[in-house]
């Protein structure tokens, strides 16, 4: 059974006088409305109950129980994504995108005729370490949906004429980032991060020009193997009939070795230095002051999870407060952790006027320099404590993601109580705890400074924190 945490009121005409009969009581009980009520510690388990079986082939299937609607949604990752590119960046978003456009028995229009029949879509998408397919139906149609999910999986053809269209698509969207700061900011973020390893290694218009019809299926044939995913079920299903399903859709998908790759290493960084990507004509500038992070496995990425979101986590974060309630200087300012399977990045930004560019970094890096330095005041931290747990708890209403999360644990080896301890363990950060998480994973001292903006304006003001360097909207080093 999955439980849901929130059910809807029920209106009641005769309850309702009632209840505005006993108000005055209550109220003279001594009950003082104008104090928040304490909110009570996290649910001790708040993570649903899932069955974990294993079919002959080695394809890995969880299956999570939820009757509150005649639905299901499947899950099917590939433990292989755009870190496994190697050469051609762009190789697996590439895959992933023609999946569902056509298989050895449906055509294109075929596939997306049969799943609009059954009210769904099977959708695919590449990310650094995984593959992944999603797609939801009613559950009459589980068998349907699954048959689906496993011929786009296992019998892609890749045809010239999808492959054609889907490399336009692409290398428009790169085109266009060239416009976009934003853009440019997480490209630059990634390079200076990352280096040479894997997940500096980003798409460009030359290499997504380069890929052929022979490099999706290489990548196919090497990594889309039942030992290599995992298959996750979340919906009002029967475990006996949709096990007999799966094995039918998936028990003859055939293994090959995965080879192991050897990665390149991570950059050091030592000291400050600033990145700068000179877009002529810009008004404003895109900071983010960035370092290396924790990887996905971490032992304390719940306690991250608080601290990131005093830091700059939204509204209530001290970059927001810092830089637009104090300071007027930009709309919004955020910070983000990025843990990912072999290593991960921390990121604060925002978006300010040119003028102000170098004292907005001053600022970041104080408000960072400050959860090191000194313990976030209780009342503060309460409520982020709050935040964090409130969000992750509505976010179990949410199939697909209750479906990631389950995966996840096998993703990155995760603990197998990881989410039944992850409410309880954000609600009992307390200051000095939130003060050494800090020191852990944040340095002011050896960090990188990216910045996308006007160099003439901008540059000379940004040297105060580092050596500067100057590139274009390729990403190239000017000379």
């Amino acid at each position: 059974m999955f439980f849901s945490f929130f059910k809807p009121s029920v209106f009641r005409p005769a309850f309702l006088c009632l209840g505005l009969m006993l108000a005055p009581a209550v109220q003279a009980e001594g009950v003082d409305r104008s104090i928040k009520p304490n909110p009570g510690s996290a649910p001790a388990a708040s993570f649903p109950e899932f069955k974990d079986l294993t079919l002959p082939n080695g394809l890995r299937v969880f299956i999570i129980q939820d009757d509150r609607r005649p639905m299901v949604t499947f899950r099917l990752v590939v433990k292989s994504g755009s870190s496994q590119d190697e050469t051609k960046p762009g190789t697996a978003s590439l895959v992933a995108n023609l999946l569902n456009r056509g298989t050895k028995t449906r055509s294109a229009e075929a596939f997306a005729k049969e799943s609009d029949f059954l009210g769904s879509r099977v959708e695919a998408a590449a990310g650094p370490d995984s593959t992944a397919l999603i797609a939801s139906a009613l559950n009459k149609y589980t068998g349907q949906l699954l048959d689906l999910m496993s011929d786009a999986a296992r019998n892609p053809v890749f045809s010239e004429e999808q492959l054609a269209k889907a490399r336009k698509i692409s290398l428009s969207a790169l085109e266009a980032q060239k416009q976009q700061p934003q853009a440019l900011l997480s490209k630059l973020v990634a390079k200076v991060v990352y280096g040479v390893h894997p997940y500096g290694n980003l798409a460009t218009p030359e290499s997504v020009s380069s890929i052929e019809r022979g490099d999706l299926e290489r990548f196919h044939q090497t990594y889309f193997h039942p030992k290599n995913a995992t298959l996750a079920v979340v919906g009002d299903v029967d475990q006996k009939q949709v096990i007999a399903l799966i094995e039918k859709a998936f028990g003859s998908w055939e293994n090959t070795e995965i080879p192991k790759t050897l990665q390149n290493p991570l950059p050091e960084i030592k000291g400050r230095s600033v990145h700068l990507v000179d877009r002529p004509g810009s008004v404003q500038s895109n900071i983010a002051v960035c370092r290396p992070g924790p990887r996905r496995n971490t032992p304390d990425l719940p306690e991250v999870l608080v601290l990131n979101s005093t830091l700059g986590g939204g509204f209530s974060g001290r970059l927001f407060q810092n830089l637009r309630e104090t300071h007027g200087w930009t709309y919004g300012a955020y910070s983000a952790f990025d843990p990912r399977r072999e290593a991960g990045s921390f990121e604060a930004s925002a978006e300010t006027r040119n003028e102000v560019t170098a004292p907005a970094v001053t600022e970041i890096l104080k408000e960072i320099d400050r959860l090191c330095k000194e313990p976030a005041p209780e009342t503060e931290l309460a409520l982020q404590r709050e935040y964090n747990i409130g969000n992750y708890l509505l976010s179990l209403e949410k199939s697909d993601r209750t479906a990631q999360r389950v995966q996840d644990i096998d993703l990155y080896g995760l603990p197998q109580d990881f989410y039944k301890t992850y409410a309880r363990r954000m609600g009992a950060v307390t200051p000095p705890l939130m003060q050494a998480t800090a020191q852990a994973h944040l340095d002011t001292d050896n960090i990188c400074i990216v910045v996308v903006g006007e160099a003439k304006d901008i540059k000379s003001s940004l040297e105060a924190f580092g050596p500067v360097t100057v590139y274009d909207t390729d990403l190239k080093i000017k000379k």
